[in-house]
Order: structure tokens, then C-alpha cells, then sequence
């Protein structure tokens, strides 16, 4: 199958590559030259595009030649414009229904659900709280409108992998709220697996969701994994709150694409 993904980055590149090995012909891109060039040293095609350029430019042809589209662009944090955000994404996924992409994964987030404490499903109204989760509920709405059947949105929980673990950025930090409420997890082995499912075995037009599937507490959770690390310990304020926060159960997408997880527990994901 012919592949485009939308940001070729953390996720994107061994995405880009997994795919690739395996028989498809993929092309990724990336804002920088710099990062182009790092999807050319792994063997993939590879075009210079960022968010809000020209979607008439000719170097954008092998992109829009894709039967399959990945979208994988998050709203920066630091300097979001949630307007611009919104409408140059908008024009990205009109473009491509209107180019002939055939099929189309957008890259979402659990945070959709917001942080009520209960357990969510697939099914789960949303109820997002952040601007960049009302962001991602817009989008995915346009999509399921726009390519119907033919569309899948993928929510990840917290990703995780050798390189990114969240308890390095908790290291050592003090007065640490909300120790009792449970992490989601999910580790970038098994979301590359995941998409590789979907594409294999044609499993679109659903909603699916990604995390582990178990949910320790954060402050059990990155204590235990600092120690692992050898990292100095976080510090969390004492609660005695029973407000656990969201679970994300994805036992139905576990089923439905036939996958079992490398990353079942977040311990799995300590090196």
C-alpha cells in the first residue's frame, strides 16, 4: 500500500520505517531539513512540510499519490494558536479527501475523555477539558465526517518508550499532587503494532483507544520507577482522596485487532 505520514517524528519515523520493511511504500514528512534527512538515513522517502504550508506545492505529490494517510501532528504546547491550529488542519484533511486519499488514521489522545474518575471505553462520550483536547474532538468528528468507514481514530494514553519515560521528568520534583489517581500508559512498540494491524488487516471505521492494561497509582507508579532508573525520587503531597482519575480499558481494541500487547504493565516499560 501506498502510505503517507503526516509527522515523521518520534512516533512517526519508526512508524515510517516499520511500515516500509515490511512491504509498503511509505513517505513521511518532516519540518526541518535536518529531520528529512533523518528519514532518509533510515531508507524512507521523505518531503519538508510543515503545518500551514502550501498544500498546492509540487513536492507534495508522492504524499497525496498515498492511498493511506497518517496524521500525526499534536498542537504545540508552548506556541499554539488553537485557531490557526484548527483551520490548518482542517485544509490538510479536506485536501487530501479532495486529492483522492482513500483512507485516513488520525493520531489522537485519551485526554478527550477529560479526567473524570471512571473507566472509559471506546464508546465513552467525551468530555475534553484542555484546549488541545477540544482541538482533537473537532478534528476527529471532520474526519469521521469527511472519509466515514474509511477513517480510524487511534487515542494513545501517555506514550512511553526507551528514550521517553515520564518518570524523568518527575525526578526529584516536591509537592507532587493527585499521587492517588492511576496512569495510562502506552508504550510506542505496541501503537506501531497496533497501526500495522489496522492497515493489514483493514480494520477501519472504528474508534479505538491504546493504554496498558494495568493502572498503578503515579505516586506508587514513579516512585518505583525512579528507583529502578536511579533517579533521585518524586515527592507527592499526602491525599486522601479516592478520586483514582480515568482508566482506559481497550479490551475491545485489543479484540478487535488481534493484538496482544509487548507493554501489558508500566513496569514492562522501566529500563
Amino acid at each position: 500500500m501506498r502510505v503517507a505520514i503526516i509527522g515523521g517524528g518520534w512516533l512517526g519515523l519508526p512508524l515510517a520505517k516499520k511500515l516500509s520493511q515490511s512491504g509498503h511504500q511509505v513517505v513521511a514528512t518532516k519540518r526541518s531539513e535536518k529531520g528529512v534527512q533523518s528519514l532518509l538515513d533510515v531508507e524512507v522517502s521523505a518531503v519538508q512540510f510543515n503545518l500551514g504550508d502550501s498544500l498546492d506545492s509540487p513536492h507534495l505529490t508522492d504524499v497525496f499519490n498515498a492511498q493511506l494517510l497518517i496524521i500525526n501532528i499534536p498542537p504545540g504546547r508552548k506556541s499554539l494558536q488553537p485557531d490557526v491550529f484548527l483551520q490548518d488542519m482542517l485544509n490538510l484533511i479536506n485536501t487530501a479527501k479532495q486529492r483522492g486519499i482513500e483512507k485516513l488514521i488520525f493520531i489522537s489522545t485519551t485526554s478527550v475523555y477529560g479526567e473524570s474518575s471512571r473507566t472509559v471505553f471506546e464508546y465513552t462520550k467525551v468530555a475534553p477539558q484542555t484546549v488541545s483536547a477540544k482541538l482533537h474532538v473537532t478534528l476527529e468528528q471532520h474526519i469521521r465526517d469527511l472519509f466515514k468507514q474509511h477513517s480510524v481514530i487511534l487515542r494513545l494514553a501517555g506514550l512511553v518508550s526507551k528514550d521517553r519515560h515520564p518518570a524523568r521528568s518527575l525526578s526529584a520534583k516536591k509537592n507532587i499532587e493527585n499521587g492517588q489517581k492511576v496512569v495510562n500508559l502506552v508504550h510506542r512498540e505496541d501503537v506501531i503494532s497496533a497501526i500495522e494491524k489496522i492497515i493489514t488487516n483493514d480494520k477501519f471505521g472504528h474508534t479505538y483507544h491504546l493504554s496498558s492494561s494495568e493502572h498503578p497509582s503515579r505516586q506508587q507508579y514513579y516512585t518505583d520507577a525512579a528507583t529502578a532508573l536511579e533517579l533521585p525520587t518524586p515527592e507527592f503531597v499526602p491525599s486522601t482522596s479516592k478520586d483514582k482519575g480515568k482508566v482506559i480499558n481497550c479490551e475491545f481494541t485489543l479484540r478487535e485487532l488481534e493484538l496482544n500487547l509487548q507493554y501489558p504493565s508500566p513496569y514492562d516499560m522501566i529500563y
